[in-house]
């Protein structure tokens, strides 16, 4: 990337115009994926159940409330890192609390 930009000297030797130019070239950078590695690898699917129509706080079918969804089942996709991990437990702790 600094090749591309003509980036060659330690930040510390920039002027803040040519930081700020910096900070706007990284801004306004797009990542672009060439492709997945599919459902092998895969994650974080996303997709599922519409957290409109759910109690935030049961996890309950808001028109059935006898009827629960947790986890990936849901339409909640978090960043990798246990994020997804920590949806699946503490929407799971919410339905049984309330079943």
């Amino acid at each position: 990337f600094n090749e591309l930009q003509g980036w060659s000297k330690p930040l510390q030797e920039y002027r803040n115009p040519e930081l700020e130019q910096v900070a706007n070239t990284l801004g306004n950078w797009t990542v672009k994926p060439a492709g997945t590695e599919g459902y092998r690898t895969a994650e974080v699917t996303l997709g599922g159940v519409d957290t409109r129509q759910l109690s935030s706080k049961t996890m309950a079918v808001l028109n059935r409330p006898n009827l629960y969804f947790i986890g990936e089942v849901v339409d909640v996709t978090g960043h990798l890192g246990g994020h997804n991990f920590q949806w699946a437990w503490a929407s799971g702790v919410a339905a049984g609390n309330s079943a």
